[in-house]
């Protein structure tokens, strides 16, 4: 709902002392942007954001942004936006050919990682991520944006190289997703332009266009009172600044310049239904999609109204459990979408739809409750609270968003501060009533999309029309039970802990670590950092998981963590749970997988203590639900229905099975695995696995107080229950088999296939070892990206990954996989295959291990200064029983790294006596 003017003047009457006056400007006057960035625009119209940011330190991140893309083409053009976003990594005025991708490889800038672009209906964005603390590479920064801005060289040799490249991408996107894009978006934008826009463009365009053509649309559209630049970094903004206009300010506009327009999806005041047939499809799927304009913030009277479309959204989350079913999303062309949406087995769409509009009609006739609307404000406040705390330590990725959202749309971005002042303000006067009255914009009769999705086999369970909006009729005839907000004010645990004590302390340097042992045996890890202001990371193991149990069990083995966390804890179920810990950060989740259990965790300084008490009840006091053990089942049926025609999960079914050799466990998921899964055997399973705490490791991280830590850890962690079991995961022997095997896969329509090769085997694990496997894989993917991609233009994105286990057996796997087409695949093997005979005996280039070197310093600087980062390293030492100050060792050891060093560790480990060759193709017909 928007507030009526007078309403909203009087709401900042009561809210602000402040002359009337300036109330009815402050309604009208759009919102101040982010006083922490500066921005400018030149006299030939190019626009920019320069922001001084120190997380990470030493980095900076650049955006060049256009107001144009697939959107502006004509029907002669459609795929030409996103060709140019491929042909200005072909080689500029100061960076020609391949220079550039070299130069920022050897700077340690990965393409497709780091650096990468992407092409929009309505826009076109450059993202380039750099080192800030090194002038030149700074400076080539700007010169690559200001190339990409006005001087791509757009070669005819380099043209038709791409147009293969560009050709296999879409290759790659061809498929079941692609082709319901292709139905369903002329539907949910009204036929408008957005329908026939998609990026990726026309085969036949993409097949014929010219390099004239291209750079006709190129010097059209790349013009500077489109562009900006957007610079958020541990930068000097001075000086940012006088580069800025030194470099772009000759940008010229084109002598006459066509009009940019601004196209939108209209609303019609129509309904429309559309049945989706493909034979990849499994189950029933049905969407109902109610069509809003979307709105841009700009006024302080934009910001509340778009503060109670928050609020509205979470609360229905809440009450749908935080499930998928209804949302709200937003639809290219400037709509927004209120869906339903569900999938369900043939025969079975009525009911399940019926018990969703049910919630709905609650929400509708009943409204939501006060204790709902509290909570959700409490909530949202809390979020900003912790925003506004970590203001100084916000990631330059995620600060410069906002601001590219402001070039883009005109979106106010008012920054953290403003943002927290705001809300404070408008938050406690936004009334039930009107949050209540929310439902009547959303839940519509009008602007009504209804696609109904299966395969051809399953067609004559389709819902028409008709037969839908009976189903829905037919709630409105039922008697409406009451919604209960069930609210305890029971404390979590139904037993108080009985304390432990911390039995030994040692300080590990390098590194600030302190490990402690606690009298009923736990371990705990502490690292105290300051990357953020209030965060704390923490991650429990233990070694036994799932490898202890039955295979016959094992279905219920990996998913009792699941329906555990489901059911709830202590004197709380899950729902109960998510509101006893509103307004508090503090999340908790349960693991159970092959070889190890444990927990996952997020909290903050003031909210360790309801974190650590989480832990406790989940270990301690697991509760049981049917009901959500039922919700849990369905939705897993669900989603297995809708994979059974999937050619994607068909070959990853077979591919997981040859590599397990065909062991029990890894059999692909049907519907007898389903069933096998039992709810008390799960609970048991459960509780098994969390009865001994002397063998869990805890690692914490973050902006943590020892001396409010340790009674915590001894309170609820040296409580936790001991037996000194000593457990260790048990060998299954799921490895991938010995030997030379090759299975090719017939699924799907797709003129697509998709090659998987692996290299298996023994492996000597050790510090230098893995890092010369690490330089050999990475040292591979670029030569297969150059081979495979660049010179055959075969493939659109070949990947190579390495697979290094320590326990329970020291294992490699090497993987080469690419998709491409399916008369491609004989060659492109071969090429593969050549590409790793030859680093075998040569080892790689001395250009790419310097690649390698030069990617993995730049990632340790700025892993290193990331809690994630950290708490995986040590989870992952601990885990490998290795020790934990060897990353203070990694750069020494990387600089000894040779050509030499490399090839003796690829030829002795990796051999063509174990090697799988996987292909994906179409069916025969």
């Amino acid at each position: 709902m928007v507030l009526k003017y007078k309403s909203l003047r009087l709401l900042f009457l009561a809210a602000l002392s402040i002359p009337l006056a300036c109330k009815t400007q402050l309604d009208t006057q759009p919102l101040l942007l982010d006083p922490q960035v500066r921005t400018g625009k030149l006299p030939n119209g190019f626009t920019y954001y320069i922001r001084k940011n120190k997380t990470p330190e030493k980095r900076v991140m650049m955006y060049l942004a256009i107001k144009a893309g697939s959107i502006l083409e004509t029907d002669q053009q459609r795929g030409i936006a996103h060709f140019i976003e491929h042909m200005s990594f072909n080689g500029t005025k100061h960076f020609p050919k391949k220079a550039l991708s070299d130069y920022l490889e050897k700077s340690g800038v990965r393409f497709g990682a780091d650096i990468n672009a992407t092409t929009l209906p309505d826009e076109t964005i450059y993202q380039l991520p750099l080192p800030s603390d090194r002038p030149e590479l700074l400076n080539n920064g700007l010169q690559m944006m200001r190339d990409w801005a006005q001087d791509a060289n757009i070669e005819a040799e380099d043209v038709e190289r791409e147009r293969r490249v560009i050709l296999e991408e879409k290759r790659v996107r061809q498929g079941l997703s692609q082709r319901f894009q292709e139905r369903s978006i002329p539907l949910y934008t009204n036929q408008s332009r957005y329908g026939s826009r998609l990026p990726i463009g026309t085969e036949e365009v993409l097949l014929k266009v010219t390099p004239e053509e291209i750079r006709s649309f190129y010097k059209e559209w790349y013009r500077p009172n489109l562009q900006a630049i957007l610079v958020v970094g541990d930068v000097d903004v001075d000086q940012m600044e006088k580069d800025i206009k030194t470099r772009f300010s000759d940008l010229k506009n084109p002598e006459k310049e066509k009009e940019r327009t601004v196209y939108r999806a209209e609303l019609t005041g129509k309904n429309q239904y559309m049945q989706f047939i493909d034979p990849e499809l499994g189950g029933i799927s049905l969407e109902i999609s109610m069509k809003q304009k979307a709105d841009t913030v700009v006024t302080a009277a934009d910001y509340r109204a778009g503060l109670l479309k928050n609020l509205f959204r979470q609360m229905l989350a809440a009450r749908f459990r935080q499930l998928p079913i209804v949302g709200i999303a937003p639809i290219t062309g400037g709509l927004n979408s209120f869906y339903v949406n569900i999938t369900t087995k043939p025969a079975e769409t009525e009911p399940a739809l019926k018990s969703v509009w049910l919630e709905l009609r609650k929400i509708e006739e009943q409204g939501f409750t006060e204790a709902e609307l509290e909570r959700v404000k409490k909530s949202h406040l809390l979020r900003l609270s912790e925003s506004l705390k970590e203001k100084d330590k916000t990631a330059s990725e995620i600060l410069i968003k906002p601001y590219l959202e402001h070039f883009l749309t005109g979106q106010a971005v008012p920054g953290i501060v403003k943002d927290y002042e705001l809300t404070n303000e408008l938050l406690p006067d936004i009334s039930l009533k009107e949050m209540n009255e929310q439902m009547k914009t959303y839940l519509k009769k009008t602007d009504r999309d209804i696609v109904v999705k299966s395969s051809a086999a399953n067609k004559a369970f389709l819902p028409a029309e008709a037969t839908i909006m009976s189903w829905i009729e037919n709630v409105y005839a039922q008697t409406l039970p009451p919604y209960v907000d069930d609210v305890l004010t029971l404390p979590l645990l139904k037993n108080e802990p009985k304390a432990g004590k911390i039995t030994a302390v040692e300080a590990i340097n390098p590194g600030g670590l302190q490990k402690m042992t606690l009298s009923n045996g736990v371990k705990v890890i502490l690292k105290k950092t300051d990357f953020q202001n209030n965060q704390v990371l923490f991650k429990a193991f233990a070694e036994g998981g799932a490898s202890l149990s039955s295979d016959a069990d094992y279905q219920s083995a990996v998913n009792a963590a699941s329906i555990v966390a489901a059911g709830g804890a202590g004197n709380y179920d899950a729902l109960q749970l998510g509101k006893l810990l509103a307004g508090k950060q503090a999340e908790v989740t349960p693991f159970i997988i092959d070889n190890y259990q444990g927990f996952t965790g997020s909290t903050t300084s003031e909210d360790l203590p309801a974190a650590l008490e989480l832990v406790y009840a989940y270990f301690t006091e697991p509760r049981k639900s049917d009901e959500a053990y039922q919700t849990l089942i369905d939705r897993t049926r669900e989603a297995f229905a809708n994979k059974t025609n999937d050619p994607a999960q068909v070959f990853a079914d077979s591919v997981g099975l040859l590599l397990s050799n065909h062991h029990i466990r890894r059999t692909p998921q049907s519907s007898a695995k389903i069933a096998s899964i039992n709810l008390d055997k799960a609970l048991k399973i459960y509780q098994e696995r969390f009865a001994d705490a002397s063998g869990f490791t805890f690692v914490f991280v973050g902006n943590i107080d020892e001396k409010t830590i340790k009674p915590l850890l001894e309170k609820y962690l040296g409580a936790l229950p001991a037996k000194g079991r000593k457990e260790q995961a048990r060998d299954l022997g799921i490895n991938i088999p010995p030997g030379r095997m090759a299975k090719t896969v017939y699924s799907g329509a797709t003129k697509k296939a998709s090659v998987m090769l692996v290299y298996s085997g023994d492996f000597n694990y050790n510090f230098e070892n893995t890092i010369n496997m690490n330089a050999f894989t990475d040292a591979l993917n670029i030569s297969m990206n150059q081979r495979l991609r660049n010179e055959e233009g075969g493939t659109y994105t070949p990947n190579v990954q390495m697979s290094l286990t320590k326990y329970l057996k020291s294992r490699f796997s090497l993987t080469i996989s690419f998709d491409c087409a399916p008369q491609n695949v004989e060659k492109l093997i071969a090429s593969a295959q050549d590409e790793v005979n030859k680093m075998r005996a040569n080892g790689p280039s001395a250009e790419n291990l310097q690649k390698f070197k030069a990617a993995r310093k730049v990632g340790l600087q700025t892993g290193s200064t990331n809690n994630d980062f950290w708490l995986n390293y040590l989870i992952g030492q601990e885990m490998n029983k290795a020790a934990l100050t060897q990353f203070f060792d990694y750069d020494a050891a990387l600089n000894k790294i040779t050509l030499k060093s490399v090839q003796q560790a690829a030829a002795a480990f990796i051999q063509d006596k174990n090697y799988i060759r996987m292909v994906l193709m179409p069916e025969k017909k």
